[in-house]
């Protein structure tokens, strides 16, 4: 398993996303998770629109021996730009709970089971394909300490059907 910081190899298919993360800090984390739009507008700008969807997702955190499994769901809000246009670059950010089966991932203490799963990302989408990156944080925010987290990158790729 290498070090430094993790990275994500993410295929989406329709409304569902694999993500693969690998490295960071002795451990592997993989994760598939099922995405359900808001199915409205929050809010709509000049070639601007506020819209989001929920995020349900399982995870297994893979490190020597010292397995943990998890479950999280969050609402992610995405901030789309050139609404109608062929390519919308869109900005998106979330905040969520996980659950996992240890307090402790790789060596790494992070004090209780539950989690906040932060997410913020960039991407651009189009009618058929989406790329995007994110950046994801681990950590219960002080509710009990030690609390070291965990963080994340990831990079994807979309098909819709």
């Amino acid at each position: 398993m290498a070090d430094g910081p993790a990275t994500a190899i993410v295929a989406d298919i329709g409304r569902s996303t694999t993500n693969v993360f690998r490295g960071h800090e002795e451990f592997d984390l993989y994760r598939i998770g099922w995405q359900r739009d808001f199915k409205r507008t929050l809010w709509q700008g000049r070639n601007v629109r506020l819209g989001g969807y929920w995020e349900a997702s399982l995870n297994a955190w893979i490190a020597s021996g010292d397995d943990v499994y998890g479950a999280a769901l969050s609402p992610v809000f995405t901030l789309s730009f050139s609404e109608g246009r062929r390519w919308q670059p869109y900005l998106e950010a979330g905040i969520g709970l996980a659950l996992l089966s240890d307090h402790r991932v790789a060596g790494r203490e992070l004090s209780t089971s539950w989690q906040f799963e932060d997410r913020i990302g960039i991407g651009l989408r189009g009618e058929k394909y989406e790329f995007h990156y994110r950046y994801m944080h681990y950590s219960n925010a002080g509710a009990d300490k030690p609390n070291e987290g965990v963080d994340a990158h990831l990079l994807g790729f979309s098909v819709r059907y």
